[in-house]
């Protein structure tokens, strides 16, 4: 008998976020495809401007995407009224930061502080101190209940800052760079926090970092290039004969998006000189790409057409009040 498929608990379907700086559009997500089962246990990596951050606001709904379709347990973020979206951040989704003057607030002692999105929520005194023990026994910080931010470790507030995000019983915990702080042993813990709830709770859970080792932790890791998943890879858990875990495989898969489209690692076009064009051809068991180097765009470098106007300098609004002022005065 076939296991039953989870039902997916994010689906984003060619999303896109473009942002105004100065007087330029940056498309932070170009098209961006990603399907997350529930109960998954998945990091997101990609260099600085990657996009994986804009991803993680607009999932956690801090932020809009500008244009595609998002859908994240059950609800369409997009067309969330802010109301709507004010509840969907306080008790379906949970956030743990790099930073701990975002997660924490400083003159609290750690029970308060988990204390307090329950009491946003409309939770009685004693249903939340009875959580916030609970959570606090969970990550191992019982014994540091009333203890202030100065006098705890940056990896105590870390993990004080899990039960935060996990106060309303969230069904999505999002991390953005959550050891990013913290020492290798610190790390290794909160890593340890997150693969308890994951198995013990069933809850999915979303990491973003830069930390090479992620994929040890987590079940799947995909990368984010240029606004788009660009490749996934996976994690295999290979049993001893006893049943205890011998070790773990990873499998790199590139990812096609809705288009068909798919991005090949600069490496590898670097590689195999592959530049503005290439060859396909079906073969047996599945398809070869080739360079071409006898094509008329070949080796044409594009950004040259375009430097010597980018580089101009534009006219200020007083200039151009200036020069539309002398044109009426000929004109006269």
């Amino acid at each position: 008998m076939v296991a039953e498929a989870k039902a997916p608990i994010i689906v984003c379907d060619n999303l896109v976020r473009i942002y105004r700086v100065a007087e330029h559009d940056v498309m932070a997500l170009q098209g961006l495809d990603l399907v997350v089962k529930a109960g998954e246990l998945m990091g997101i990596v990609g260099v600085s401007g990657s996009g994986k951050t804009t991803l993680l606001n607009i999932l956690g709904g801090l932020d809009r995407p500008s244009a595609g379709r998002i859908m994240v347990n059950g609800q369409n973020l997009l067309k969330l009224s802010n109301s709507a979206l004010d509840q969907y951040r306080l008790n379906t989704v949970g956030f743990v930061w790099q930073q701990s003057a975002r997660n924490l607030v400083a003159y609290m002692s750690a029970l308060r502080n988990i204390e307090l999105p329950m009491t946003l929520f409309g939770v009685s005194s004693r249903m939340k101190r009875r959580r916030a023990e609970e959570l606090l026994d969970l990550v191992g910080l019982s014994d540091r209940r009333n203890h202030k931010l100065s006098e705890l470790s940056g990896g105590e507030q870390q993990r004080v800052a899990i039960s935060v995000a996990l106060a309303n019983k969230p069904k999505l915990l999002l991390a953005d760079e959550p050891t990013g702080e913290v020492d290798e042993a610190n790390a290794q813990r909160i890593y340890q926090i997150f693969k308890g709830l994951n198995h013990e709770l069933n809850l999915t859970t979303l990491i973003v970092s830069h930390d090479l080792n992620l994929a040890k932790h987590v079940d799947r890791v995909v990368a984010i290039r240029d606004g788009k998943v660009s490749s996934e890879t996976l994690r295999d858990q290979r049993p001893r004969g006893d049943g205890a875990e011998h070790g773990s495989t990873f499998t790199e898969l590139i990812v096609l998006d809705s288009a068909g489209r798919m991005q090949i690692p600069k490496e590898l076009r670097e590689q195999l000189g592959l530049q503005r064009y290439a060859r396909l051809e079906v073969v047996e068991g599945g398809i070869l790409i080739r360079p071409v180097d006898d094509h008329p765009g070949h080796g044409h470098d594009t950004n040259s057409v375009f430097h010597e106007t980018d580089s101009a300098p534009k006219e200020t609004r007083l200039q151009q009040w200036i020069r539309r002022w002398l044109k009426r005065g000929d004109e006269s």
